[in-house]
């Protein structure tokens, strides 16, 4: 948690989850790279629009496939897909019930209510 991670030579973000392949000896002398990324997560009182229009495009344009930022302010999640170069192409905003899943991991459900306790 609010770990590195490194999008760049020059740019290593701290998102405040990432869900990674797991190797701690990769991790001794360097942080996990987009191709080692299954999930980023923001969690979002004041940054919203931060983690939706800065850092939103930078982790599109690393290739990372699925990235949530949690509003706690509305109780809803923003779930972004299909990474591009100029930004994800798909967003979708959940609330209260809805169930949603990882890519990588499908199997994987996970209840919007219950990440906002």
């Amino acid at each position: 948690m609010q770990d590195p991670i490194q999008l760049s030579q020059y740019s290593e973000p701290e998102p405040d989850i990432a869900v990674v392949r797991i190797d701690a000896r990769k991790y001794i002398d360097r942080h996990p790279a987009p191709n080692e990324i299954f999930l980023l997560i923001e969690v979002a009182d004041t940054t919203l629009d931060t983690d939706r229009k800065q850092k939103a495009p930078l982790y599109a344009k690393a290739g990372i496939a699925d990235y949530w930022i949690l509003d706690v302010n509305q109780r809803q999640v923003f779930v972004l897909g299909e990474p591009l170069l100029q930004g994800y192409n798909q967003q979708l905003i959940l609330q209260d019930y809805t169930t949603l899943s990882l890519i990588a991991f499908p199997e994987i459900e996970v209840q919007i209510n219950q990440l906002f306790p």
